[in-house]
């Protein structure tokens, strides 16, 4: 992997290209070094929230406040780094 694609502090989003065919994918890598794909639909719609959400005075959440949205809102346990 090239040294633009290292993930110091995981998890990472990579944005990946290949000029000559003029492709690209969007990635996350986890903790363990796993890469999963995300449709880039998706990251524009998440990027479009966002975007709203710090217009109109949000913060982002600490570290502490992680488990209760996940539990809350996505009915998922976040995994532990």
């Amino acid at each position: 992997m090239s040294g633009e694609y290292i993930c110091d502090e995981p998890p990472c989003i990579h944005v990946v290209s290949d000029e000559e065919r003029r492709i690209y994918a969007v990635f996350v890598e986890d903790w363990d070094g796993n890469i999963l794909p995300v449709p880039s639909r998706e990251l524009e719609k998440a990027i479009k929230k966002l975007s709203e959400l710090i217009k109109r005075g949000f913060r982002e959440a600490s570290a502490n406040d992680l488990s209760y949205l996940a539990k809350r809102y996505l009915e998922a346990e976040p995994v532990e780094e």
